[in-house]
This record gives structure tokens, C-alpha cells and sequence, in this order.
């Protein structure tokens, strides 16, 4: 078994904003992780990345990768909660494979969605969070589940970075409004919050480089704003005729359940604390150039 020293970052789950954290890292320094042999030849091959097969599905599989990989320090999560039986399995699989192991910093990639606020109320980290779906549930006890490894003795701090809805040029918004598939919630009366990848992966490249972190952090752009007044700027931008719109009891009958979040989230601690300037502070910056 060939073991690489040099790696000091684990990207566990190699999807859409950890593969624009690794273009950010130094090549030899961190691995990223898929479930798909296929998928990590290409990293390897086009990118030059050390890239394995891992599964949060098993420890076992944890331990083999972690234990190719002696010398990393921090570890990235990026994998949802299981589907089915018990969603913080895939942590406590991790928490398991942890001892022994140099990780000493663990970033979980978790939900503003924990917080269940649904009456357009300010969010932060001083929030009690209270979930109201199932997928907001297993965020939190994913988050739960990691900082339980303190008490068990490992020396290893966890930090959920609580996310919104997260778009870039090719997801999100805009593209769904071109496809026709988008639906004004309640004609878009609710709160919404969202943060552009590129300033993500920016986010967590100064989190993975932080002395420290506290166990929760809020990240969002600069302005929470209703629904119907991006969709009305963004058709504008583009030329895009105004959806219709349904109501938020159809959109959980359809379990969509982020549809129907309805809260402003402050991001003012993670700006502190990372010391970050946003370069899409709002959906304007990042919505409103026709491409």
C-alpha cells in the first residue's frame, strides 16, 4: 500500500464546490475523494490531482484511505446524509475511522436549512436551530455527530459551515428559469439566501488556513432578498419571461422542502472570523451578466 505524506487536506466527496476548492490547493497537498473509480482517473489524469476511492457507507473503507494519507490534518466533508435508516451513519463512520490519525480539523459542509425558520426572521449562529423536514434533521445530526468526537476523546475540532443555496454559471437559478422548470413560491413573497460557488470554495480555502474556528458558522452572500425581486431582476437581465407560481403546501407535498425556507441569514461572523470579501455580494453581481 503506497502511503503519501505529503497530503495534508482530505476533500471527502469530490462534487460540485470541492472540485473548486482543489483547483484551488497546491497539487500533492490534498486528495479528493469519489465513490467512482472512473471519476478519480480523471482528476488524476487531467488535473493531476491524488484522488481515491472512499465510501462514508463503511469505516473500513475511511480507515484504508486515511491511512494512505498519515500526515493530513484536515478533513473536508461534503457527502449527504445517508437516504435511508440512520442519515448521520456516513459521520459516525468517519468519527469512527478517526483515531490514530493526524486530523485535527474537521469542516462539515451542513444547511442554513437547520434552522426552520419559515417566517422570514435574521439567522445566525446565536440561532437555536429547529428543522422541520427530514433533510434539515439529518444536517443537524450530522453536525451533532462530529462535534461528538470531542467527547470521545479525539483531538479534533469540527465546524459546520451552514450553506444556502449554492449557483454558479452552470446551476442554479438562472439555468432553471431557461429550462422552464422554476416555480415562484407563495408569488415569491419568501426570503431567500444564496452564495455564488467561486465565493464558496474561496470560503473554504480560508477555513481549511484558519487557526480557528468556531463549531458553527453562517455563510451567505451580503443581501437575503425575496424571491420574487431576483427572479424579476434576473428574467430582466436575460430576457426571460416571469414564471408562475405555486404555493408553499404544493412545494411540501412535493417534498421541496428548500423552497419554502423563509429566513435572512447574517453572514457577518464568517466575514469576520475569515477575514473574506465577497466577489458576488448579491444576486446581482452574480446573476445579472448575460452570457
Amino acid at each position: 500500500m503506497a502511503v503519501n505524506k505529503q497530503v495534508s487536506i482530505i476533500l471527502l466527496g469530490g462534487g460540485y464546490t470541492l472540485q473548486r476548492v482543489a483547483a484551488r490547493l497546491p497539487r500533492g497537498t490534498f486528495v479528493i475523494t469519489s465513490r467512482r473509480e472512473e471519476q478519480c482517473a480523471a482528476w488524476r489524469s487531467n488535473a493531476g490531482w491524488d484522488a481515491e476511492v472512499a465510501s462514508v457507507d463503511s469505516a473500513d473503507s475511511l480507515r484504508a484511505l486515511f491511512s494512505r494519507y498519515p500526515d493530513a490534518k484536515v478533513l473536508v466533508d461534503s457527502v449527504p446524509p445517508l437516504r435511508s435508516g440512520n442519515a448521520a451513519a456516513g459521520v459516525e463512520n468517519v468519527v469512527r475511522a478517526l483515531p490514530g490519525t493526524q486530523i485535527r480539523k474537521i469542516i462539515y459542509l451542513s444547511t442554513t436549512g437547520v434552522f426552520g425558520a419559515r417566517d422570514g426572521r435574521v439567522v445566525d449562529e446565536a440561532t437555536p436551530p429547529a428543522p422541520w423536514n427530514e433533510q434539515g434533521r439529518a444536517r443537524l445530526e450530522s453536525e451533532i455527530a462530529y462535534r461528538a468526537a470531542t467527547k470521545m476523546g479525539l483531538s479534533v475540532s469540527s465546524t459546520s459551515l451552514r450553506l444556502p443555496a449554492i449557483y454558479g454559471e452552470d446551476r442554479g437559478l438562472l439555468q432553471s428559469l431557461k429550462s422552464g422548470s422554476y416555480r415562484m413560491v407563495d408569488a415569491g413573497s419568501l426570503w431567500t439566501n444564496r452564495i455564488h460557488v467561486e465565493d464558496l470554495a474561496n470560503i473554504i480555502v480560508k477555513a481549511i488556513g484558519a487557526i480557528e474556528l468556531p463549531e458553527v458558522l453562517c455563510v451567505s452572500d451580503d443581501e437575503p432578498a425575496q424571491a420574487k425581486d431576483v427572479v424579476s431582476f434576473v428574467c430582466r437581465a436575460h430576457a426571460l419571461p416571469l414564471p408562475s407560481s405555486i404555493t408553499s403546501g404544493e412545494c411540501v407535498a412535493h417534498g421541496a422542502y428548500t423552497m419554502v425556507s423563509n429566513q435572512r441569514v447574517n453572514n457577518n461572523l464568517m466575514k469576520k472570523i475569515l477575514g473574506i470579501s465577497l466577489t458576488y455580494p448579491s444576486y446581482r453581481e452574480g446573476m445579472g451578466v448575460k452570457r
